[in-house]
């Protein structure tokens, strides 16, 4: 958090996990508490039809300019292959200049490992700009590992975090579930956690 704005970046284990799903709850959730919102998204590939900042307004109800994407390629593929080099500063500097607001939430593509460009990674963006990691963990087998190897890498890079999110869309039994969210949690005591779906979030303490 800096000068009192929260400011996050949603990121996942992987791609297809959730994360603009998750982004538009968090805003919806925010905005219920009387808090100011807005969402960048740096990079949409796959633009049009893939507009993540489109369904973070429907979901969330903010307006068209409190939803944005900074840059976009028609090739749904990674950033590296449709920007070399990416516009890294100018990236930077918009996340920056988003100060008029409560809650920022930037959402990044994939992971955080996912390539920019030849040279840089959503990982250098987080590290850039000191925007604080939610990180998005489909609740099914598989997922402690996924979940290990990206902590283990915010950990060991010393990059802000801000709690876990737990996607429950995915098919798996309630005993299971439960087992994975406290196998996770236990993880990284004392972060702020997330439990969500298609009908709406819930936070929980790790």
């Amino acid at each position: 958090m800096s000068g009192g704005q929260l400011r996050l970046f949603v990121t996942g284990v992987g791609t297809g996990v959730g994360k603009t799903v998750l982004s538009g709850l968090l805003a919806r959730m925010f905005l219920a508490q009387g808090r100011t919102v807005r969402y960048i998204k740096p990079v949409q590939t796959g633009h049009p039809p893939d507009d993540d900042a489109a369904e973070v307004r429907r979901l969330s109800g903010l307006p068209a300019d409190k939803a944005t994407l900074l840059y976009t390629a028609a090739e749904p593929v990674a950033p590296c292959f449709a920007f070399d080099p990416f516009p890294f500063d100018e990236v930077v500097a918009a996340i920056e200049a988003a100060r008029d607001t409560d809650v920022l939430l930037v959402e990044g593509a994939g992971g955080l490992l996912v390539p920019l460009d030849r040279t840089r990674t959503f990982a250098d963006l987080v590290r850039a700009t000191g925007l604080e990691i939610v990180l998005a963990i489909p609740n099914l087998l598989g997922c402690i590992n996924d979940a290990a190897l990206n902590l283990y890498f915010i950990d060991k890079e010393g990059l802000p975090l801000h709690g876990l999110a737990m996607n429950e869309h995915f098919e798996n039994d309630a005993k299971n579930r439960e087992r994975n969210r406290k196998a996770i949690a236990g993880m990284c005591p004392g972060r702020q956690g997330y439990s969500y779906n298609a009908d709406g979030i819930s936070a929980w303490a790790s």
